[in-house]
């Protein structure tokens, strides 16, 4: 039988015992490698190690940026070469590559400031005298469209660093010279001066306020300048396609300036009554204010009217409630059934409506002539009415009599001695006329003048000369007589009436 090993044999303990065995050893082990771990990961942080995404935990997504510059002079990846916008930290520059004699620039941007446009702008530009370097970043507009991961800015879009060498080397000889004595005669000038001249910087600084805000002041002009331009350029635009409106526009400009030239002189006198026309519109606005104030107090008694139609309204809310099945349920349809005969009578009355085509001129003529009848002007004025009363009165009076051949109308004649020669005139012209003045007999001119009844003057003298002289068979041709009291016969054809005397 063969002998079984020891159960001291070193090779036969397991993982667990070989740990606890060496139990001190392992621990100094573990602990060494924790403290390789930390400090590794501490120098990896300040290397500004960037894990990608899809390492747990530690792990980042960014925004990946790449521009073309014409030279990335200075520009060293993993030294925390910073990118920013406005001064603050967006990113990091990550790497850099020469592609078709350019310089790529790849940048890893925050997600979170990764809000940047096509029309974006970068700029290479140094912190201190040293080149360190940072990408100053200009975002652009959302006019241009989102920027989107990976893609590249364009040279034309993108501006190196100018060292002062390279601008020195742009200078010719003589410029150089000339910088460089200036500089001496600088160096000459302010040494052992930095008081005098911190003080005159000092003495600046509100003139260089001031320049600002003028400077703020142009830019605003020059962008409004600028919009004046281009709106003047859309105008001009838009007014050359028009040239045959303008022409008419200026014709009929032309043409109102004309008229407006003739009409001058009305004019000055338009503005001649203006300052009448002005104080009496001031007197009515005056007038116009106390009616206003009349206004206020008026409005507010008529509040309690104005409450007190509330009822009314409400009323007429249950009339209309109350009336409206009425009127949709039954004058409707009447309607609509009635609506045939309507048509039928359409023909029927536009027939009537030609066979009387004046009848409504007709009617409104005899309106306003009876209104006319029936106006009253007042009552110190007699109207119509009360004429036609009156004529109605003198008709039945004048027809009162008759006899066996009907109705005798009576009639009046008035004569004075101022008629005399008027009837003398008419009598030498018409015969009937001379007959009948013969058979009234009336007073002679004599007469008259005797009695004191005619006034004097030429139409008397020649009244008397009249009478003086005899004209057989004439009214006027018989010789004097004794003065008696003048008579007027009334002559009536239709049948005696009575006779009145008139005085002159």
């Amino acid at each position: 039988m063969a002998p079984q090993p020891s159960s001291s044999h070193e090779g036969g303990l397991g993982v667990r015992g070989q740990i606890e065995r060496y139990r001190t050893a392992f621990i100094a082990v573990v602990t060494m490698i924790v403290i390789a771990a930390a400090v590794g990961g501490y120098i990896l942080a300040h290397e500004n190690l960037k894990l990608p995404g899809w390492v747990p935990v530690l792990g980042r997504n960014y925004f990946t940026l790449k521009a073309e510059f014409q030279t990335a002079q200075a520009v060293t990846p993993g030294q925390g070469q910073a990118v920013t916008i406005a001064g603050a930290k967006i990113g990091e520059i990550a790497s850099v590559n020469l592609q078709n004699g350019m310089a790529t620039v790849t940048m890893k941007v925050t997600p979170k400031y990764a809000r940047l446009y096509r029309n974006a702008t970068l700029l290479l530009r140094p912190k201190t005298q040293l080149q360190d370097i940072t990408i100053e970043v200009n975002p652009g507009t959302p006019s241009a469209g989102r920027l989107r991961s990976g893609e590249v800015i364009p040279l034309s879009q993108t501006a190196p660093n100018i060292n002062f060498d390279e601008f020195l080397a742009g200078l010719d000889a003589e410029t150089r010279a000339y910088l460089q004595e200036l500089l001496a005669g600088a160096g000459q000038g302010l040494k052992n001066n930095s008081k005098q001249l911190s003080a005159v910087l000092k003495r600046f600084d509100p003139l260089a306020r001031e320049t600002q805000k003028i400077a703020e002041q142009l830019e605003i002009r020059h962008a409004n300048v600028a919009r004046s331009i281009h709106n003047f350029r859309l105008l001009m635009e838009a007014l050359g396609g028009k040239d045959k409106q303008l022409a008419e526009l200026v014709d009929a400009s032309n043409a109102v300036f004309a008229t407006f030239a003739r009409e001058d002189a009305n004019v000055r006198a338009t503005l001649h009554l203006l300052p009448g026309a002005l104080h009496k519109t001031g007197a009515g606005l005056g007038k116009l204010a106390t009616a206003t104030d009349a206004l206020g107090p008026t409005l507010h008694k008529l509040n309690p009217f104005a409450k007190a139609l509330g009822p009314a309204q409400q009323a007429t809310r249950k009339l209309a409630n109350k009336t409206t099945p009425i009127i949709k349920n039954e004058i409707r349809p009447f309607a609509r059934e009635i609506l045939p005969v309507v048509n039928q009578l359409a023909p029927t009355t536009k027939a009537a409506g030609e066979a009387f085509p004046k009848l409504a001129t007709s009617f409104s003529v005899l309106n306003e002539f009876f209104n006319e009848v029936a106006y009253n002007p007042g009552p110190s004025k007699g109207g119509f009415l009360f004429f036609l009363d009156w004529g109605n009165h003198d008709l039945n009076s004048v027809v009162s009599s008759a006899d066996a051949h009907g109705a005798l109308g009576r009639s009046l004649v008035y004569f004075n001695c101022n008629v005399l020669p008027l009837l003398k005139g008419v009598s030498e012209v018409n015969p009937t006329v001379n007959l009948l003045v013969s058979l009234l007999k009336p007073p002679t001119g004599a007469e008259c003048q005797s009695l004191g009844l005619a006034g004097g003057g030429a139409t008397t003298k020649a009244a008397a000369a009249s009478a003086n002289k005899g004209s057989g068979g004439a009214s006027f041709g018989s010789p004097p007589t004794p003065p008696t009291p003048p008579t007027l016969s009334s002559a009536n054809p239709l049948g005696p009436t009575p006779a009145t005397g008139a005085g002159g």
